[in-house]
C-alpha cells in the first residue's frame, strides 16, 4: 500500500526546475558528466533533450513552492485549499523526466588515499546544501539536501563546514573584485548562522558492512518522507554521496569465499534454489541489489549518486600509455590518462556515468647529483607548490576502447581533466578556461 501510495505521488507532482538542471553545478565535472550522459542515453541522445518548461510553468511551480515554506513556518494559507504541495519537495518527484535523462551517477576513484577524493566530495555536498544566495550576493548552491553514507567512520562536519565557508567567502570576493560598490548587510554571524543551517540538511548514515548499507538504501525514502524525523521537507534531494563504496569490499570478498567453500559438495540445485530465496551469500547478488536501490531511489527523488572509491593498483588500459603521474603543462591529456579498473564487481562496475580518477600532483624529490647549495635554493619554491595543495582529476581511461566516438571526441575537446586546489581554508575547482 505504501508503495502504490508514493508511486501515485511520483505521478502526481510535476519536476520542479531545480531538478531540470541534472547537474553538479560544477562547470569542470558538469562539462564532462555531459559527454558521458549522451553515452549513457544512446544513440541519437543529443536530439531527444527535454523542451525547458514554458514561464506560466515556472510561475505555478514558484507559487506552489512559496505555498509550501508557508505551510512548514505554520502560517496561514491564502491559496486555497486545492492547491499542490510544492514540487521542490524531496517527497514528490516525477519519473517522466527522468525516463529521457538519466541522473547523474560520479565515482570518484584513486589508488592511494589522500588522493583528495573525499575532499572533492565534501566540495560537492557544500554546493548542494548552500543557499543560491546571501542578500544580494549570489553563491550558487543548490539549497538541496543530501544523503551522506559514512561507510568509512570519518566524517568530518567541521571540515565540511569549512569547505561551505571558503565558498561563501570567494563569492564575497568575487563581488568586491567587481566593484559593484554594493554593501551587504550580512554580517560574519549571519554567514556562520546561515552555514549552521545548511549542514542540517546532510543526513548521515554509518553502515557497518554491505548488508547494513543495503538495509539503509532500503528503508532511505520511508525516512525522508517522515518530516517529523528531519528538517529537509521543504527540499529536494540533491545527492546520495557515498564514502566510500569500497570500504566493505575485503569483507564480502572473504564472506563470498567461505560461502563457495561451504558449498562444495552440494548439488547444483540446492545451491541455486537457496540463492534465489536468498538463503544464502553472494557477493555478486548483494552488490546487483545495492545498485538495483540507488537506481530505485534516483528514479523516485531524481537525485545524483556520487561515490568515492580505492582501487588497490593502476593498470593501463588497451591502446592507451601507462599512467605514469600527473600531467606537466606540455603534456597532451590523452597521452597520460589514468586507467584504473574497477574495483567494485558487476554492476558497480558499470554504474557509473562519469568515472574520475584523482591525485595531488607530484613535486618531484631532489636528484642525487643536486650539490646543498642548489638544494637551498629550491627548497623555497618547491615549499610554495605544495602549499597550493593542486591535485588534479581526470576521466578514468579504463575501457575507452569501447567509448563511441562522440565520447571520445568530447573528451579531446574538454581536455578530460582538470585541477583542484585543497587547503586548510578550503577547497578550490577553477572555471574551465
Amino acid at each position: 500500500m505504501r508503495e502504490q501510495i508514493l508511486h501515485d505521488l511520483a505521478n502526481v507532482y510535476p519536476v520542479s526546475p531545480e531538478q531540470e538542471a541534472r547537474s553538479l553545478n560544477v562547470p569542470a565535472i558538469d562539462v564532462l558528466l555531459e559527454v558521458f550522459m549522451l553515452k549513457a542515453m544512446g544513440p541519437g541522445a543529443e536530439h531527444r533533450q527535454p523542451h525547458p518548461p514554458s514561464p506560466e510553468q515556472r510561475a505555478a511551480q514558484e507559487q506552489n513552492r512559496l505555498a509550501e515554506e508557508m505551510l512548514f513556518r505554520g502560517e496561514e494559507e491564502t491559496a486555497p485549499a486545492t492547491e499542490p504541495i510544492s514540487p521542490s519537495n524531496v517527497f514528490f518527484s516525477d519519473s517522466a523526466y527522468r525516463s529521457k535523462r538519466p541522473c547523474p551517477v560520479v565515482e570518484i576513484s584513486s589508488n592511494l588515499s589522500g588522493a583528495g577524493k573525499t575532499e572533492l566530495l565534501y566540495y560537492l555536498v557544500a554546493l548542494s546544501i548552500l543557499p543560491r544566495a546571501i542578500g544580494e550576493i549570489p553563491v550558487d548552491g543548490q539549497n538541496a539536501a543530501v544523503v551522506f553514507i559514512d561507510a568509512d567512520d570519518r566524517f568530518d562536519a567541521e571540515r565540511l563546514r569549512t569547505i561551505a565557508r571558503a565558498i561563501v567567502r570567494k563569492s564575497y570576493g568575487s563581488m568586491d573584485r567587481e566593484g559593484s560598490g554594493e554593501e551587504s548587510d550580512v554580517s560574519a554571524d549571519d554567514i556562520e548562522a546561515i552555514l549552521l543551517s545548511a549542514l542540517k540538511h546532510v543526513h548521515v548514515f554509518r553502515p557497518e558492512s554491505s548488508s547494513a548499507l543495503l538495509a539503509t538504501l532500503e528503508s532511505l525514502d520511508e525516512y525522508l518522507y517522515d518530516i517529523s524525523r528531519h528538517y529537509s521537507a521543504s527540499r529536494p534531494l540533491q545527492m546520495i554521496a557515498i564514502d566510500s563504496a569500497t570500504a566493505f569490499i575485503w569483507l564480502d570478498r572473504l564472506r563470498d569465499e567461505i560461502a563457495r567453500t561451504e558449498d562444495i559438495g552440494r548439488p547444483q540445485a540446492e545451491i541455486e534454489r537457496e540463492r534465489e530465496l536468498k538463503l544464502s551469500f553472494f557477493v555478486s547478488d548483494l552488490y546487483a541489489e545495492l545498485v538495483k536501490q540507488l537506481k530505485r531511489l534516483q528514479s523516485r527523488f531524481g537525485s545524483a549518486v556520487v561515490f568515492t572509491s580505492t582501487v588497490p593498483e593502476a593498470r593501463p588500459a588497451k591502446n592507451s600509455t601507462e599512467y605514469t603521474g600527473p600531467p606537466g603543462p606540455f603534456d597532451q591529456p590523452s597521452s597520460r590518462t589514468p586507467a584504473l579498473r574497477p574495483a567494485l564487481p558487476a554492476p558497480w562496475g558499470t554504474f557509473p556515468i562519469l568515472r574520475l580518477v584523482v591525485q595531488r600532483d607530484t613535486v618531484w624529490p631532489f636528484p642525487p647529483t643536486m650539490s646543498a647549495h642548489d638544494a637551498r635554493s629550491e627548497a623555497s619554491m618547491r615549499q610554495s607548490v605544495v602549499l597550493q595543495g593542486k591535485f588534479s582529476a581526470w576521466v578514468n581511461a579504463w575501457g575507452r576502447e569501447e567509448w563511441p566516438r562522440r565520447v571520445v571526441d568530447g573528451i579531446s575537446y574538454t581536455g578530460g581533466s582538470f585541477p583542484f586546489y585543497v587547503k586548510a581554508s578550503g577547497v578550490e575547482i577553477p572555471l574551465p578556461e
